[in-house]
């Protein structure tokens, strides 16, 4: 991602545009729930009540219902470490289209709050249908013995995580607490798979998972620029405010710039780079990257470097390139 010669070329960090089905399908979901479902986020003890109110609808602004029309099977996790570090709102609702799994990830501390960990937007996956019957069951086992009172507890104080609990199944909708998660409790084991399932349950794993996320994006990017062309992937990786640093003259500051620097790109020319490692903020908006390029000029000759980009999340959740910079 190097360019040799003016300076090195930028990574762009890739979108994470989710398909139509997905855009459908969760606005689908969302929409049209009855007072009940609503109401059940009500019940919310102090701590959840932040996170439930980030569970909206991406397109409207509105909040998520649990339960609406033609939704079979429903279920909202809100779950928390006692001694602070990642908490997840996660969502695995079914209708006639099929089912997914929504999760939005956050840290903080009881004590303090809780901060959402990167975009507004969730991260959407959709369950195999093995996955899909296993959560079911989970469900209506959960369904059969869920209140909305405390799980009874161990005179020992609890070091896991506490959840609250709401799950909607064919008309019925119920919602509980659970102080202390355990795996000898039903709604407690529907709260441990599905954070198992959507990932990120602690700081090391929303580590992992956000390198693995921006390196992607780096590699999506790289991906674009053979299959479409250099000043195509540019102009569709640039931040509104990107800047290429040159080792002369003056930088590339914006859009309208880079997408202009990258005007007169030869069109037998190419720029390969390859991600080698990647960091994420604590706060999952900002990250880095850097790695190896190679620029091959139309008449073949190949000249390596390095490079070294700085992401930032666009307001729709996407990986764009912020600053970029080659390394000769």
């Amino acid at each position: 991602m190097i360019v040799p010669t003016p300076s090195r070329l930028a990574s762009v960090a890739p979108r994470w545009r989710r398909h139509n089905y997905f855009a459908a399908f969760f606005v689908a979901l969302m929409f049209s729930a009855p007072a009940q479902a609503q109401n059940l986020s009500l019940r919310a003890p102090p701590w959840a009540q932040t996170m439930l109110a980030s569970d909206v609808i991406p397109t409207t602004g509105g909040r998520a219902a649990l339960a609406g029309e033609g939704i079979a099977v429903a279920a909202r996790i809100t779950i928390a470490p006692i001694d602070g570090g990642v908490a997840r709102v996660i969502r695995y609702e079914t209708n006639e289209d099929g089912a997914l799994l929504a999760l939005r990830r956050f840290t903080g501390h009881p004590t303090t709050g809780w901060w959402m960990w990167g975009p507004d937007t969730p991260r959407v996956s959709v369950p195999t249908p093995a996955v899909r019957t296993e959560i079911e069951a989970l469900v209506r086992a959960a369904m059969s013995v869920v209140s909305g009172l405390n799980a009874a507890q161990s005179g020992d104080p609890c070091h896991g995580e506490q959840a609250f609990i709401e799950l909607a199944l064919e008309g019925r909708s119920t919602s509980a607490t659970r102080a202390c998660v355990t795996a000898g409790d039903p709604a407690g084991r529907l709260a441990t798979r599905l954070s198992e399932l959507a990932g990120s349950r602690d700081n090391e794993e929303l580590a992992a998972a956000a390198t693995a996320e921006l390196l992607g994006a780096d590699r999506a990017f790289a991906a674009m620029a053979q299959a479409e062309g250099v000043p195509e992937s540019f102009a569709a990786y640039a931040a509104s405010e990107a800047i290429m640093l040159r080792s002369e003259g003056a930088p590339t500051a914006g859009h309208d710039a880079v997408v202009a620097r990258f005007a007169d790109w030869p069109e037998a020319a190419r720029l390969q780079w390859s991600p080698q490692t990647a960091r994420v903020s604590s706060r999952g908006d900002m990250g880095w990257t850097w790695g190896d390029s190679v620029y091959i000029a139309a008449d073949g000759t190949r000249t390596p470097g390095r490079y070294i980009s700085v992401w930032s999340r666009d307001v729709d959740g996407n990986w764009r390139f912020a600053f970029d910079a080659g390394v000769d």
